[in-house]
């Protein structure tokens, strides 16, 4: 399996090279592509994807956020995602709000 880290690189070589950022984007231009990912979101249904027929347009666009997430995570040089996700779920666990 792939790690968050080297895989949040990916997305970030990804986007690149799909001119989603630049190399001079500031991290704030990947919140803007966040949230156009929730309003995709929104609109997904449980049919097939037609990019991914294996997966419902939902799952799909579920996926966009998490990539397009672990994208700003490197934007922003987060040292070490695995570990940040664990601490907040733990901390989560621990919430009564």
């Amino acid at each position: 399996m792939i790690k968050l880290n080297k895989l949040a690189i990916l997305c970030k070589e990804i986007a690149l090279q799909r001119g989603k950022i630049t190399s001079n984007s500031s991290p704030r231009a990947t919140l803007y592509h966040i949230s156009a990912e929730w309003r995709e979101l929104l609109n997904a249904t449980k049919f097939k994807s037609e990019h991914l027929p294996e997966w419902s347009e939902q799952e799909e666009e579920a996926a966009d956020i998490i990539i397009t997430t672990l994208t700003y995570l490197e934007s922003i040089r987060c040292k070490n995602i695995e570990n940040l996700i664990r601490a907040k779920i733990e901390f989560n666990s621990k919430r009564n709000d």
